[in-house]
């Protein structure tokens, strides 16, 4: 934790203490000191234009009287060493302490109700330019003189619960740029790893912080890990832990703190997935050796190295829709899980009866302002009926905030259906299908057309005799072969795969059954692949909201691994997509 971030926090640790305190105490005791404890300020080290927030913080007890405070140039060893006062680049900023007469620089302070002093660190400040406080605590009625004389030796004994002392350290921008960082980072290839290093000349012991980012033309990541990063170890003098292990989109991944000056190093292994895409990474690195973080004290440095081979992996994701109309997503991590918080894409969902994808929900890979809309198919749109019948369907648009551009009307007459299955792309022509039971049990196909405000052809008759199954499960490749496929769970509970084709009439293969029990299951999605191995997984959630994930392994004809449980809580949707 930066050091500024722990002295607040000791102060609002004070102010508890404080009120729980006079909470405690009747009021005729108000003015009677309770064991007081003051916490010592940090030893800070600053910039050029930054302030110094000095002071004891009470952290306990009950503190009534006054604070001296002394500071100097030189080391506190006595009022002979006080006497040089503070140096002429610390200007002292407004408080409500006053200066104690007949002394220099020292300064007594209400502890009740007054703040400590504060300087401003001038900006032509001198490079090692440092100041020493020492501190004493003198309760009412105290001896204010003896209370100084232990403010102005304070660096000559240990501190203690109402005295003790501190210093700062002006170290300018300059000297700070002496700091550098260099990197040794070999390429990987998808499912190995390698050791990576980072050298840090330090003139000044300092902290150091590093995340992955994405290079240039790499694909955007969302909330799926790229690699892992693991087994830290560093050289004498420095000391660093990883932060989180997977490396994906705004997250840090490793710290370090350097104690001592010299030359010093950091490895880790970078380990990347299989099946990972070929892909540019930055190792961005930031130093500081302030314990304050002026944005201009941060020392940047960044080095690109490639990972993966072939194309690039792309995960998906999960739409939820709740029982009010929300609709919500949720990432595929690449390793089996649905990474990070809930997000939500809009409201209003609630209007259609029917509401399916037409493929599987992609992560982008950089889209933005200015796609084309041909660009945008197979990335998951979506189509949904509404209760008269009218059928709309909604682009995806990365740069809008929902991710869904504004909905475009198809047509109505689309209430003769009983079941909208997205079928992927069935022609293998970029180009998104539909399918569509009607209520005498007949599948229809709707070719797409990739036009976003007339997104599909005339229907072409499938066969008849589907209304055997109660769930019909489309928009994404089970098998392998880059042919989407068709899943199907009869009254009986029974799933049945019907593997796609390139027949443009009849588009799937005679059926094949996979197993039986699943009418244990009141919904189903293939999301697409949340494993990382570019095989699509199927998850179904039970009566009691649980949500389970069946990997998919591409094998005939059980092209799922047993299942693996995500979690509870999904029973709060009405519909997953």
């Amino acid at each position: 934790m930066n050091r500024s971030f722990r002295r607040a926090a000791s102060i609002a640790t004070a102010t508890a203490a404080v009120a729980a305190g006079l909470a405690a105490v009747a009021t005729p005791a108000l003015a009677v000191d309770s064991n007081p404890v003051f916490a010592a300020p940090w030893e800070e080290v600053l910039a050029p234009g930054q302030g110094w927030n000095t002071g004891a913080a009470l952290i306990s007890g009950i503190a009534r009287g006054k604070m001296i405070y002394a500071f100097s140039t030189k080391p506190l060893t006595g009022p002979v060493a006080a006497a040089d006062g503070l140096p002429a680049s610390l200007r002292r900023k407004s408080d409500t302490c006053e200066e104690v007469e007949g002394a220099v620089s020292v300064y007594v302070c209400d502890v009740r109700d007054g703040y400590p002093p504060s300087f401003a660190v001038a900006q032509d400040a001198a490079d090692m330019t440092t100041a020493y406080e020492g501190y004493a605590y003198v309760p009412r009625d105290g001896d204010l003189k003896a209370a100084v004389a232990m403010a102005q030796s304070a660096g000559t004994r240990p501190g203690d619960a109402t005295s003790g002392s501190s210093k700062v350290t002006v170290k300018t921008l300059e000297r700070a740029a002496r700091n550098t960082v260099s990197f040794e980072l070999p390429d990987v290839a998808a499912g190995a790893s390698v050791r990576q290093r980072v050298r840090l000349h330090a003139t000044d012991a300092g902290e150091q912080h590093f995340v992955f980012l994405q290079g240039q033309g790499a694909p955007y990541w969302s909330y799926g890990p790229m690699a892992r990063v693991s087994e830290v170890t560093t050289s004498a003098g420095m000391s660093c832990k990883i932060e989180d292990p997977k490396v994906t989109l705004y997250t840090g991944n490793m710290s370090c703190k350097n104690t001592v000056p010299g030359e010093h190093w950091m490895e880790y292994t970078f380990t990347v997935p299989a099946g990972t895409g070929v892909s540019n990474l930055l190792l961005h690195s930031t130093s500081t050796i302030y314990t304050g973080t002026p944005n201009e004290g941060w020392q940047r440095a960044k080095a690109t190295f490639s990972t993966g081979s072939g194309a690039p992996r792309r995960l998906y994701d999960l739409l939820a829709r709740d029982a009010s109309g929300q609709l919500f997503q949720y990432w595929g991590d690449g390793e089996g899980s649905l990474a990070g918080d809930r997000v939500l894409i809009g409201g209003g969902w609630n209007t259609y009866d029917q509401l399916t994808k037409l493929t599987s929900v992609s992560q982008s890979l950089n889209y933005g302002v200015g796609t084309p809309a041909s660009a945008m198919t197979g990335l998951g749109e979506l189509v949904g009926r509404d209760s008269a019948g009218v059928l709309w369907h909604y682009q995806r648009q990365f740069s809008n905030v929902s991710g869904y551009a504004d909905r475009t009307r198809v047509g109505g007459g689309w209430n003769v259906y009983d079941q909208l299955i997205g079928a992927g792309d069935i022609y293998r022509d970029g180009k998104p299908d539909l399918l569509a039971r009607d209520k005498a049990g007949v599948l229809w196909l709707y070719k797409g057309t990739g036009n976003p405000g007339s997104p599909f052809q005339d229907r072409v008759r499938v066969a008849g005799g589907w209304n055997v199954y109660d769930q019909l499960i489309g928009s994404a490749d089970v098998t392998g072969d880059g042919r989407p496929d068709l899943l199907a769970r009869d009254k009986a509970g029974v799933l049945w795969l019907y593997k796609g084709n390139d027949n443009p009439t009849v588009p799937f293969d005679d059926r094949t059954r996979i197993a039986g029990g699943w009418n244990v299951y009141d919904q189903f999605s293939l999301v697409g692949d949340i494993t990382g191995d570019n095989r699509a997984d199927l998850v179904a959630r039970d009566a009691a909201g649980v949500l389970w994930l069946y990997k998919g392994n591409g094998n005939q004809p059980v092209p799922f691994d047993d299942r693996t449980r995500v979690g509870s809580g999904w029973n709060t949707y009405t519909q997953l997509l």
